[in-house]
């Protein structure tokens, strides 16, 4: 809903914004809501991600999220992670408003967001940003824009500015994979509400920057209508841009009733009709492979109602595999928004805004109906293991897909093994940036959007470099302090056979420069931190002889029944894995680590 509900006139903005609510509800969606309770919804087969490439892909671990807001996020942000991990969620939806971080042109003060968003991503959550406001130096109408943010209108002569700041925003939080452009633009008078085209190209604006810095992105048209305002948008945007400037579709499904639990009284938990006429809107468009995102859902009643309405609009989606993520709003009640799951236990509506001094307190059965709610159902297993974009791994239930599939096919079992993972965001402490990863057996992935096209689209995690640095072999620059890093003479000679880097002081011969020869060398494998020594592999609980590298570690494996020894690459992902307790001690996932990248995709 209207996130302008927070300044001082709350009371008298809300009434203004149901009042907004109702005139921007379409009549023809009143009309199916009607007859909602004799439809029956058949699961929808039609969309198939895995057939999609790495740019129209979500990464959310389940469907089901909250969505909260930044200024009530940052005063209550331990106690609200609190609150999430108990509720089990894993995706948080939040307003990144524009006029904040900008303030005044080409001055910014990201503080507010670096505090929540690196926080909610360092915990574990995966964010989906609202880009929204505009800053009063950006509007064509700056009085109105100072008192109230929905009656700001762009200035034409700003979207240089506007790209900036999309790009900006996706450079510094590159693990926001998910971003609305706006939110409910419907309801508002100078943004979409009029006319489309005060909306429209501003969306291909910030679409474009958003690109530009990473393709695999996703950016989401919003509408809280649905169907009549989607087919505007898209009828502008073939006439106008020739395409569609959208890799998803973010709608609000409410409705205007309450819920019910008494059978004689007429129930429509959700605007189950929106939902299914937008997505053919979407299919008829040629978008029928494109996600829809639930990013507000909510019900009012007695909390016994809510949690009839929750069960019932959760099963609905968790049948509708093109719906793939829905978010409750929001966590707590708030003055004429009373869709919280949670409560402000004083008596403060109408007498003070929250302070940090406020409790909350959970509305039962409401609370627990969404805590326990199995937010997580695993789909079938792909039918196909291998697809345009995409390999399936049953043996541990994960898929390599994208810009990852290209470079584990370099590598194969070989070199990488299977994945452990799915793809999601970590922070690296080589350089202390967020990059999308993925783990496999032996190694993990991480992805260079600015080195698109390039051989260093994809790089290879430091893990050997790490595993050092852990053991106290290595200084946190990588340098060698202790062990088998510390450097060795240097030969006398090298040739074909024998190597010296002058980098690390270390030789390279044998069987390992054999290996390192045919996987990659210096671009896969890296530079060799070791000579080589004797270690106890912790897997099998041998001893081989073993060489580290920067990104791995060569292993000599006696042959067997006569056969010639032979040089493995050890399995560093799994061991980087175990430490993170991702894995437990048979390399299989912790099922007890709610917010765990190593989970199951999908059951066999």
């Amino acid at each position: 809903m209207l996130f302008a509900m927070r300044r001082t006139c709350v009371l008298l903005f809300a009434l203004v914004a149901l009042n907004l609510l109702l005139l921007a509800v379409p009549p023809v969606e009143a009309t199916a809501l009607e007859s909602s309770s004799a439809i029956s919804y058949a699961p929808d087969t039609a969309f198939n991600p895995n057939v999609t490439n790495l740019s129209t892909t979500t990464n959310a671990r389940q469907k089901f999220g909250i969505a909260t807001h930044p200024w009530w996020l940052d005063m209550f942000l331990d106690r609200f992670i609190t609150y999430f991990k108990d509720l089990k969620i894993t995706t948080v939806r939040l307003p990144y408003e524009w006029k904040v971080f900008e303030p005044q042109e080409g001055v910014f003060d990201f503080s507010r967001e670096d505090r929540i968003l690196n926080r909610l991503r360092d915990e574990g959550f995966e964010v989906v940003a609202e880009f929204v406001t505009v800053p009063p130096w950006a509007s064509a109408n700056k009085e109105e824009c100072v008192r109230s943010d929905v009656y700001c209108r762009l200035d034409p002569s700003k979207s240089a500015q506007l790209a900036r700041a999309a790009q900006m925003s996706a450079q510094r939080y590159p693990f926001i994979r998910n971003w609305e452009f706006w939110n409910e633009p419907d309801m508002w008078p100078n943004f979409g509400r009029s006319d489309i085209g005060d909306y429209a190209p501003w969306l291909k604006v910030f679409y474009d920057a958003i690109k530009q810095v990473d393709p695999t992105l996703l950016v989401a048209a919003t509408s809280q209508s649905g169907y009549d305002y989607m087919d505007w948008l898209y009828n502008y945007s073939d006439a106008t841009f020739g395409m569609h400037p959208w890799d998803a579709v973010a709608y609000h499904p409410y409705t205007t009733e309450y819920c019910h639990m008494d059978a004689k009284t007429r129930r429509v938990s959700l605007n189950f009709n929106g939902v299914e006429r937008l997505r053919e809107l979407m299919v008829q468009h040629g978008d029928g492979n494109q996600p829809m995102w639930l990013t507000e859902m909510g019900w009012l009643g007695t909390p016994e109602d809510q949690t009839t309405c929750l069960k019932e609009s959760f099963d609905y989606v968790a049948t509708r595999p093109f719906i793939t993520m829905g978010l409750v709003h929001m966590l707590h009640d708030w003055e004429l928004e009373q869709f919280g799951l949670m409560k402000v236990k004083q008596s403060i509506i109408d007498k003070r805004p929250l302070q940090s001094g406020d409790e909350f307190v959970p509305k039962q059965p409401y609370y627990d109906a969404y805590k326990y709610y199995d937010k997580s159902p695993l789909p079938s297993c792909p039918t196909a293991t291998i697809t345009a974009n995409t390999l399936v791994f049953t043996a541990t239930r994960h898929t390599v897909t994208g810009v990852f599939k290209g470079a584990w096919e370099r590598g194969s079992l070989t070199l990488f093994g299977f994945p452990q993972t799915g793809q999601f965001y970590e922070r690296n402490p080589a350089d202390n940036n967020y990059y999308l990863v993925q783990y496999f057996e032996r190694g993990r992935m991480e992805y260079h959007p600015e080195f698109k096209g390039t051989p260093n689209e994809v790089m290879f995690g430091l893990l050997g470099n790490q595993l050092l640095i852990e053991r106290g072999w290595l200084n946190s620059n990588g340098l060698p302090i202790a062990g088998a890093t510390l450097p060795e003479a240097k030969p006398a000679r090298t040739g074909a056979n024998l190597m010296w880097f002058r980098e690390t002081q270390h030789t390279l011969s044998g069987a390992f420069l054999q290996a390192w020869n045919k996987q990659g060398g210096l671009a896969i494998v890296g530079l060799p931190k070791t000579q080589v020594f004797e270690e106890r592999n912790p897997d099998d609980g041998g001893t081989y002889q073993v060489q580290y590298f920067e990104r791995a570690r060569m292993e000599l494996h006696p042959g067997k029944n006569g056969q010639p020894d032979i040089v493995l690459f050890g399995l560093l992902g799994n061991e980087r894995l175990r430490l993170q307790s991702r894995l437990l001690g048979d390399n299989q996932p912790n099922l007890g680590a709610y917010y765990n990248p190593a989970l199951p995709e999908f059951r066999v």
